[in-house]
């Protein structure tokens, strides 16, 4: 073998090295990626459960049914969010809802007044705060579904196949021939799979006006029943 053989082979072989580093590289991204998501995901998630508890303890404060459905169409929610949750509550355990909010006011219309106020604002927050995040999640979602595509289109079994064959001279990359169901199954072992994040895994909170843009009607609703 010569300089110029050698050359050759050094060069194939630097080749197929470079395409294999590659593949593997940008999998472990993926995967990183993909792990990335699920921490958000589940992060999220942990959130979305406190901010359903500040949902029953608002459910809870407002008291009477019909107090709640007028307050729930002032805020534009034909549903009423977590309101499974909250009907499975035993009534002790409602209470205990409460039992962290300070007490403001002079009379008892008052106190329940300010109480009300108070959840609305901290639900209202968390739940802006929520929908960002709902929202970053779902882009980088839609990134790394991107990325994902990108990847099985390069690293497509029959194309690397056909790059491989072409650099030995159309000899067979794999010694031994492969059947078609074998080389579908490597195909299919070395695609990555796209991520879906439905309604269950990914639940999202409705957006709620601001307290101070509804404070004054609020008031006037709250004014029109005994608590």
């Amino acid at each position: 073998m010569d300089h110029v053989d050698k050359a050759l082979e050094a060069l194939k072989f630097h080749i197929k090295k470079e395409i294999v580093d590659n593949y593997f590289a940008d999998r472990v991204y993926l995967e990183e990626e993909t792990a990335l998501l699920q921490e958000e995901t589940e992060s999220y998630r942990r959130d979305w459960e406190l901010a359903g508890r500040r949902f029953l303890a608002f459910y809870q404060a407002l008291g009477a049914d019909a107090a709640l459905e007028a307050v729930l169409h002032l805020l534009g929610l034909k549903e009423r969010p977590f309101s499974r949750q909250f009907q499975e509550l035993a009534e002790p355990l409602r209470r205990e809802l409460l039992r962290s909010y300070p007490s403001r006011g002079w009379t008892a219309a008052r106190r329940r007044r300010h109480l009300i106020f108070d959840i609305y604002e901290q639900l209202q927050q968390e739940t802006e705060r929520l929908r960002e995040q709902h929202q970053k999640i779902h882009i980088h979602l839609r990134l790394l579904n991107e990325d994902i595509d990108k990847f099985n289109h390069s690293y497509d079994f029959g194309l690397i196949a056909a790059q491989m064959e072409a650099i030995e001279g159309h000899q067979e990359v794999i010694s031994g021939a492969l059947f078609s169901g074998e080389r579908e199954e490597l195909s299919t072992r070395m695609r990555f799979k796209r991520r879906k994040l439905g309604p269950e895994e990914l639940p999202e909170l409705p957006d709620l006006p601001r307290l101070k843009e509804i404070k004054g009607r609020l008031k006037e609703v709250l004014g029109r029943f005994t608590f």
